[in-house]
């Protein structure tokens, strides 16, 4: 069991989650997905990591509130568990001795690949969030300081 240790709701229909997986933690890199069930009936749904703390052995996800199992999962609160939380799994986002990345998302993902910029070995970090709703935008903007230009 995986216990949720911060919720955060980003929007309607966005939610940030922190979940206590010090395994996942610990493996994770940029770019990789976990899956996840609530419980032993509940369907398999993978999420990409949104971002990690080796040290308090948590990784956060961010997801849109869209079908049956993440609807559940934003009914969750803080203190409650998860049943399976299955990761890091996926190639990792290639970034090693890289000095500037560009990163390119749309809708919910723009958020998603933001955390990026830590595992890149110079300061820079371009970003470019493609279509999306305005409140996805704004999801962008609070969660990583970016400024938004439209056009």
């Amino acid at each position: 069991m995986y216990k949720i240790v911060r919720k955060k709701e980003l929007n309607d229909s966005v939610t940030l989650m922190e979940i206590e997986a010090p395994f996942v933690a610990k493996k994770a890199k940029a770019g990789q997905f976990i899956i996840f069930r609530i419980d032993e009936k509940s369907e398999r749904v993978p999420l990409t990591i949104a971002g990690y703390d080796r040290e308090k052995g948590t990784v956060s996800i961010i997801f849109q509130k869209v079908g049956f199992s993440t609807k559940a999962l934003g009914a969750l609160n803080e203190g409650d568990y998860i049943r399976d939380f299955v990761g890091p799994l996926g190639k990792p986002t290639d970034v090693e001795g890289k000095k500037r990345v560009c990163v390119v998302g749309g809708g919910v993902g723009g958020p998603l690949h933001a955390h990026v910029q830590g595992e890149v070995a110079g300061p820079d970090e371009d970003h470019v969030q493609t279509g999306g709703a305005a409140d996805l935008l704004n999801v962008l903007q609070t969660l990583h300081g970016f400024t938004l230009h439209d056009g």
